[in-house]
């Protein structure tokens, strides 16, 4: 069956997950893609020069985040980041990094042999699921580290937990260094009224929670001690020459929807996330995660209510037989689960319908379930709230050593050689350089027996050879 084929056959399957378009052609129209799918024709303006049509299309990206000047991004935000990192450090500086970071982060420390100073997340005893990083935090990282070039953040995170990035800037600001904010998940944060372009550097996914195709994303400056020009001749070695004028011409789109209609459609939005989070009020078993973790049913700025992250923490369920609950019997596709947790992302191409179905999904299953006492995360604190890993030499060094795969229980103690992580979200348990851990072990094995999904070694780890 080809993909095309196999693309037809979703009809049946409501996607509670990315892209934020959600296939609803009412919404977005039937326009796109092939009879549009051009290269930079005369008349159609070039991505890494823009003057016309696209410069236009950045122009209003900057005005609906709030900052000096953005940048199309057509190889998602990933390109973003790591072209953020090489501008700002260049090869063989200093960063100060939150580790819940997504791959991309370390992937650039790798590549441009960075120096990482680790901050570490305070963490959820029964999910997992990492919470803000605070500015007190950053602050006690810079005074130990004034010579860090960057300081790099992940906000919202992918299950919706917000940090303050504005005091995170005031912070960064007294201190003279740049700050970066891994914004993906946050691209729709605006017509929320919870955004404002804090960091000197902020990377947002448009396809992730707006209307944007996949890919999608852009870059926003707001300082005048980053230098535009040089911030994008760097993106020139991350983004492809041949950038896809769908992608652009969705951006375009997008833009233009929100500038029309975006406060209507997010007002639309609340109001069937509001019934829909009432529908499940009276749940005895399972739980929405912000409920729990923040204490109240009150709506919180600390949180992304457009995240529904459904917590079987207290149940008989796992994780992954709750996504598949979902899909196997409702024909509803969540995002991503983990051990204890399903995420649901919504979007304002959802429709009433699409959070009825999935109320009276999680109603009908809870009406099933049996109450499990709460168990904490195994290994977790050690793992993510305690000190910072310890590393042996840097991740650009270690992955140019010779390296072996080792069963994960003889690892304890060796160098990694590489990196394993759950995807999604994206963020390594395990970097190359670092001493591996009893604690990082159990993790990974409690996660696989999860039935969490590693990457990059799974029972095999790749360690330094001696």
């Amino acid at each position: 069956m080809s993909l095309a084929d196999k693309l037809k056959g979703l009809g049946g399957i409501y996607p509670f997950h990315m892209p934020g378009h959600k296939r609803n052609t009412d919404l977005c129209g039937t326009d796109l893609p092939y009879a549009l799918d051009i290269t930079e024709i005369t008349g159609f303006d070039n991505l890494h020069e823009p003057t016309g049509v696209i410069a236009d299309i950045e122009k209003r990206l900057a005005e609906f985040y709030g900052a000096k000047q953005s940048f199309l991004l057509v190889n998602g935000s990933t390109c973003g980041i790591e072209a953020a990192i090489l501008s700002v450090c260049g090869f063989g500086g200093k960063i100060i990094a939150a580790r819940n970071c997504h791959k991309s982060v370390y992937k650039a420390i790798e590549l441009y042999n960075i120096t990482p100073v680790w901050i570490m997340p305070e963490a959820d005893p029964l999910t997992g699921i990492c919470g803000a990083i605070t500015e007190q935090s950053v602050s006690g990282a810079l005074d130990n580290h004034p010579d860090a070039a960057l300081v790099v953040i992940t906000s919202p995170t992918y299950e919706g937990i917000i940090s303050d990035v504005r005091k995170i800037a005031e912070v960064c600001r007294r201190r003279r260094v740049l700050l970066l904010c891994d914004c993906a998940h946050g691209a729709h944060l605006p017509l929320l009224g919870r955004f404002s372009c804090d960091a000197d550097i902020t990377v947002l996914s448009l396809h992730k929670t707006l209307t944007c195709l996949t890919q999608t994303a852009c870059a926003c400056i707001d300082t005048d001690r980053v230098n535009a020009a040089s911030f994008r001749s760097v993106l020139g070695a991350f983004e492809t020459s041949s950038p896809s004028y769908i992608l652009m011409a969705g951006a375009d789109k997008c833009m233009t929807l929100i500038k029309s209609k975006g406060e209507e459609l997010a007002e639309k939005h609340l109001s069937r996330l509001s019934a829909f989070r009432a529908n499940v009020s009276d749940m005895k078993h399972l739980r929405l995660f912000e409920n729990r973790y923040f204490n109240s049913d009150v709506d919180n700025p600390q949180f992304d209510n457009w995240k529904v992250c459904i917590d079987c923490s207290e149940t008989n369920l796992s994780g992954r037989e709750l996504f598949a609950i979902l899909r196997d019997k409702y024909s509803l596709e969540c995002e991503m689960f983990s051990a204890r947790y399903v995420l649901a992302m919504t979007s304002i191409a959802d429709t009433d319908e699409a959070l009825q179905r999935l109320s009276d999904a999680l109603c009908e299953i809870d009406g099933t379930l049996c109450a499990s006492a709460a168990k904490p995360f195994p290994a977790l604190a050690a793992l993510l709230t305690a000190a910072a890993p310890r590393t042996a030499m840097t991740a650009y060094e270690a992955v140019r050593k010779p390296s072996e795969q080792t069963p994960a229980s003889d690892a304890e103690n060796m160098i990694s050689g590489g990196y394993i992580w759950a995807y999604p979200p994206g963020i390594p348990i395990i970097a190359p350089g670092e001493i591996i851990t009893r604690e990082a072990i159990d993790y990974l094995r409690f996660l696989a027996e999860q039935g969490v999904a590693l990457h990059s070694g799974g029972e095999l780890l790749t360690t330094i050879k001696e």
